[in-house]
């Protein structure tokens, strides 16, 4: 399998989707559409001319408007499309183009490269740029047109795939890849029970202060460490969930839709989350901290866990490892994220 097959084989496998011609169709008409409405006062100027039957300051003026517009337009379309693989016609079909080789951005040179071409087939007055445009119908199961193969790329469908481009999504695609033995049943509504019956997604938990997730279980903790001169440094770590909830670290702690203590871990705090996407597992990650640090570890869940560091690319945890984290650090649970946040006071 050379490498372009195996590209296309991955992208298939991650979720990605080709772009139907007549979305491609569609997009490019759009992005045509624009061009000719900033050419719409060099077109008034020239039936001024027309009627007037004489050089003026009018024509000129708008002349220049419509070639200065166009001009910007064109730098926009290249910038657009050079580093996030779309353009107005591509945003309004929810397409993008990505680079087949790592389905990242296309880049400035591969775009300017398709433009110079593109233009060129107008020389072929319709014919040209038409026949580049349809020319992926030639290609019935990846829709890569002419244009895509000179450039190395790929237009995707992102009301029907992924859009590579998120990081925390890919990461997401990537890490299921490497479960094809997922526990599918964690995609749907959880069974266990609380008091009164109510399901445990549904229940009523009594929130802790200053955070609107339901929290059960344990008290939280501070971290004592003795500074020099008899000092006494409290360090204390926090949870600041994506819904401005904030959750003080405690010794150990579980989240997930509607979170479980194993029997010998029954002071953990409790912490589950609204999900609606159905991306969280019932019991997703355990946390804590040792005394010096803050931890988590993913328990084995559907969708993974994914951290991004303050300077870095998300990256997948290794399922039952502790990983530590630092202050700043972004954790991605499904569709939640929460954010480690220290604070060192003196006593």
């Amino acid at each position: 399998m050379d490498a372009v097959a195996f590209s296309l084989a991955k992208a298939h496998e991650l979720g990605m989707r080709p772009a139907e011609a007549r979305l491609r169709f569609w997009s490019y008409l759009i992005d045509y559409s624009v061009s000719f409405a900033v050419l719409l006062p060099a077109g008034i100027g020239y039936v001024f001319y027309l009627v007037t039957k004489q050089y003026s300051v009018v024509p000129m003026v708008l002349t220049g408007a419509s070639g200065l517009l166009l001009v910007v337009y064109l730098i926009v379309l290249l910038s657009l499309n050079s580093r996030k693989g779309s353009s107005p016609g591509k945003a309004a079909m929810r397409l993008r183009a990505v680079r087949l080789a790592d389905f990242s951005a296309p880049g400035f040179p591969r775009v300017l490269g398709l433009a110079v071409v593109f233009l060129g087939s107008h020389l072929i007055p319709l014919i040209g740029p038409l026949l580049l445009l349809f020319s992926c119908l030639f290609d019935r199961q990846h829709r890569r047109g002419w244009l895509d193969r000179l450039a190395g790329s790929y237009v995707l469908d992102l009301r029907s795939g992924i859009d590579p481009t998120n990081e925390r999504v890919l990461a997401r695609a990537e890490y299921l890849l490497t479960r094809p033995d997922r526990d599918i049943s964690e995609h749907l509504p959880g069974l266990g029970t609380v008091v009164h019956g109510a399901p445990a997604e549904e229940a009523v938990l009594s929130p802790r202060p200053r955070s609107s997730a339901g929290i059960v279980g344990a008290q939280n903790s501070d971290w004592h460490a003795a500074a020099a001169g008899g000092r006494r440094v409290v360090r204390r770590a926090a949870l600041a969930f994506d819904d401005g909830s904030y959750v003080p670290v405690p010794e150990t702690g579980l989240i997930g839709r509607a979170p479980v203590a194993d029997a010998g871990s029954s002071n953990a705090l409790l912490i589950p989350l609204k999900d609606p996407e159905r991306l969280l597992s019932k019991t997703h990650l355990s946390f804590g901290s040792d005394g010096a640090d803050v931890w988590i570890m993913d328990l084995g869940s559907s969708n993974g866990t994914q951290v991004t560091t303050a300077n870095g690319r998300p990256h997948n945890v290794p399922a039952k490892t502790r990983a530590l984290l630092n202050d700043g650090d972004i954790v991605q649970i499904g569709s939640r994220t929460f954010r480690i946040t220290f604070q060192e006071t003196e006593k």
